[in-house]
């Protein structure tokens, strides 16, 4: 069942109001800042940036938000040392904004960072360090996508739906997409609205992110889902939730089709 456009916006000027109330109250409590994204649906999503913080610090901005919006917070260790961070809420007037605050903390690099094991000398983690490095870890395979994956993804990109259309990029690439690199438009503070992704191996990620800029979008780059470091999508294919952001991120005609 198609959900009317006029609900969708009425649910996102509902989350955008209880976004602006939901900053002021962090200021006031001096809670860090996380960067907020709003989906079609109306759900809010506030994720501590890892680029800005520490380990340490991505789970105490988890923490003291879930605190705040009284929500639990669920956190789940992978077998590589990757931490992820999830709190549902909901808020606003009669509980009806929904939304979450997450975090994926990569605690085995950062510890590796502060204590200075990286060197081979032992210098016990001191701030200038003039130590040899230690030598890098050798490179991790590049992902490859499984028949089954490259089946549904040909599937999805022939059978639009009416929420989302998928497409494909256009360029020739065998290995498995390890990013996403998001199409945004901004808005006041740290609210953005997320019009499609594009599915990147990391050899493609600067043509990824000039396609999403020459659609008139913000390229905003994150690392794919763990899950998918075993099932990638393809590298160049492209979700999107409306017809123009199809035709910008996958050179489409505008069909009105969408997922």
């Amino acid at each position: 069942m198609t959900t009317p456009t006029a609900d969708l916006h009425r649910w996102q000027a509902r989350a955008y109001a209880f976004l602006g109330d939901l900053l002021a109250a962090g200021r006031r409590a001096d809670l860090p800042p996380l960067v907020w994204t709003l989906a079609t649906s109306g759900a809010l999503t506030g994720e501590a940036d890892r680029l800005s913080y520490s380990a340490a610090e991505q789970q105490e901005a988890v923490r003291r938000w879930a605190e705040h919006l009284d929500a639990e917070v669920d956190a789940r260790t992978d077998a590589d040392g990757v931490q992820h961070l999830y709190a549902g809420w909901k808020g606003g007037t009669d509980r009806l904004v929904r939304g979450c605050v997450r975090a994926t903390v990569r605690l085995a690099l950062d510890a590796e960072e502060d204590s200075g094991v990286n060197c081979v000398d032992d210098c016990d983690g001191a701030a200038m360090c003039v130590g040899t490095p230690r030598p890098g870890p050798a490179s991790v395979p590049a992902p490859v996508v499984r028949a089954e994956s490259a089946r549904y993804a040909e599937e999805l990109r022939a059978n639009p739906g009416t929420a989302s259309s998928d497409g494909h990029a256009g360029w020739e690439c065998t290995v498995g997409a390890s990013l996403h690199v998001e199409a945004m438009t901004p808005g006041p503070g740290h609210l953005g609205t997320l019009h499609g992704l594009v599915y990147s191996c990391a050899e493609h990620r600067a043509v990824a992110e000039e396609r999403v800029q020459a659609g008139g979008y913000e390229p905003q780059v994150s690392d794919a889902p763990y899950r998918h470091r075993f099932d990638p999508w393809p590298c160049g294919h492209v979700t999107t939730y409306n017809a123009r952001a199809l035709a910008a991120l996958a050179g489409q005609q505008e069909t009105g089709a969408q997922r």
